[in-house]
Order: structure tokens, then C-alpha cells, then sequence
């Protein structure tokens, strides 16, 4: 893909995340996954919260809002950055870190940008600045401990996929 090219790409998939999805994945994301991915360029939006029963895709439309932002934001020298929790670290490894893996597979694009390792997924052009890690928590320790799971990312667009939510410590959500 040409730069120019490239640029225009990812400058429309940054307007439409679904337009993102069918390109890379060649899925048709259900109904409640377009609103998902939809509000995710709402002005204001910055946090998306889904609950559902198990089974309809909330982990695939976690792996691609991650993947969007990795692919999508940030600016010139200006990279994302991106920390994914689960409940557990086995629990993170098995299902939303696996879930990634699958669909960058999928996607072209992804596979020759990116580096999917046990616990970091990296631009292959800026490896030092340019990440999503996995991060687990303390299952036995204090409120600050456990918090302190969510600090260390500094950069002008920071994100974090939080999988299994409703079973963190309140330390955890607090921060």
C-alpha cells in the first residue's frame, strides 16, 4: 500500500470503526456491535461499557475496538499506547489476548503492521512507543496495590480493554 494511500486509508477507517472492521476482518459486525464501534467517534465518548449474556461477541468487538485504536489514533510522533486487564492473568491470556491474536490473523493489514508476543502487542515501525500490554493485578492486595494495575501509560492517546469488569476488586475500579 502507498503512503498516501495508506494515510487515506486509516484516515477512513478512523471516521468509521465498522468500515475498519469488514476491511481488515471481512465480517459483518451484528447490530449492537455497529453501535458499539460507532460510538466510539462520537465527540465525548471516551468510555463504552457492554454487558450481555455469554456468547454474542463481546470479546470479538473488544478485539477490535483494541486493534482500531491501535491502528487508528494517535497522531505524527504522537503513538497509542494501551493496557488490556482481565479478572486474571490466565483469564486475559485465554480469552481476550487470544481473541486479539485471532483477528489480527484475519487481517492482512494487522499482521505485517503489528507484533502480537505473550504480553505485548507492538507497531513493527515503533516498538518502544507504540503498544498494547497485558496487565494483571494482584488477586491479594490492598485497594492501592490493585490500582496501581491501570497507572504508568503516558502518552497523548492512552486506552485500556477491560474485560470481565463486574468481578474487579473496587481498587481496581476506583482507579
Amino acid at each position: 500500500m502507498s503512503d498516501s494511500l495508506h494515510a487515506e486509508t486509516i484516515r477512513r477507517w478512523r471516521a468509521d470503526p465498522v468500515c475498519f472492521v469488514r476491511e481488515n476482518f471481512h465480517v459483518e459486525p451484528d447490530l449492537w456491535q455497529v453501535d458499539a464501534l460507532r460510538s466510539l467517534r462520537l465527540t465525548g465518548v471516551n468510555r463504552l461499557c457492554m454487558k450481555a449474556c455469554a456468547g454474542p461477541g463481546k470479546s470479538a468487538v473488544l478485539a477490535w475496538i483494541g486493534w482500531w485504536f491501535m491502528s487508528c489514533t494517535g497522531g505524527l510522533g504522537q503513538h497509542p499506547k494501551g493496557m488490556a486487564v482481565a479478572i486474571t492473568a490466565d483469564n486475559l491470556k485465554r480469552n481476550l489476548w487470544a481473541e486479539l491474536a485471532k483477528w489480527q490473523a484475519r487481517s492482512a493489514y494487522l499482521s505485517a503492521a503489528f507484533t502480537h508476543q505473550a504480553e505485548r502487542i507492538f507497531a513493527n515501525d515503533h516498538p518502544k512507543t507504540w503498544f498494547l500490554t497485558a496487565r494483571s493485578f494482584p488477586q491479594v492486595a490492598d485497594a492501592e496495590a490493585q490500582a496501581n494495575t491501570l497507572a504508568g501509560l503516558h502518552a497523548p492517546t492512552v486506552f485500556y480493554l477491560l474485560d470481565e469488569v463486574g468481578d474487579y476488586p473496587v481498587g481496581v475500579i476506583s482507579a
